[in-house]
């Protein structure tokens, strides 16, 4: 299948591209920077990289007409409004063009988004964010395809291991993992994996918010 991935040069986006074209599928990613120069593995030769900046030109489109799914792993946790770096910006908007233009297109090809399952009182403003993009999602087409991982970690991102270590603690203590459950962190890697699954057409838990 073809796969359009915006956000591809990302944390999540990289795992998912490099997961998604060992399975034989057609991967194009599109970022503002394209393939990133740190990126050597053999697997990234495979990805067609586009530099192209959703929210500024219109260089994306052509790649996603023809695709069987669209995948926005297009992100942030973390504000920075002095550098423009907002959670309507990175996060409402990209979802915003992206379904405006299938639908204006009338297009048969899905749309995942990669969302949130829940977050604690510090990231309330990154999950109403989410919750916006949800609905936005939504209202384009009903068929299109949401997924709700909890926070996302890899040895590879430091900061993403300190943030994720004490409810990582936490699911080993008895009563207490019950509690957290829908907190629980996920692995890059696994994310990526179930996300394959379920463009494959299989069944993920992360398919419904928990």
């Amino acid at each position: 299948m073809k796969i359009v991935v915006f956000g591809g040069s990302g944390f999540i986006g990289r795992k998912l591209l490099e997961i998604l074209v060992k399975r034989g599928h057609d991967i194009i990613s599109v970022s503002r920077h394209g393939r990133p120069d740190s990126l050597t593995e053999k697997w990234a030769d495979k990805i067609t990289w586009v530099s192209s900046d959703i929210l500024n030109d219109h260089e994306w489109q052509k790649y996603v007409k023809d695709a069987d799914w669209i995948i926005d792993s297009v992100g942030i946790l973390f504000e920075n409004p002095k550098k423009n770096i907002t959670y309507d910006r990175f996060i409402v908007q990209p979802v915003r063009e992206i379904t405006d233009f299938l639908k204006n297109n009338k297009s048969e090809n899905r749309f995942l988004f990669i969302s949130a399952n829940k977050g604690p009182f510090i990231f309330r403003k990154y999950m109403e964010a989410k919750y916006l993009a949800e609905k936005i999602t939504k209202r384009q087409n009903k068929n299109n395809l949401i997924v709700y991982p909890g926070l996302v970690f890899d040895s590879v991102k430091t900061s993403s291991i300190v943030i994720t270590l004490p409810l990582r603690i936490l699911s080993h203590i008895p009563l207490l993992n019950k509690v957290i459950i829908g907190y629980l962190p996920i692995k890059r890697v696994t994310l990526a994996k179930e996300i394959s699954k379920i463009i494959d057409g299989g069944q993920s838990i992360y398919t419904k918010r928990r």
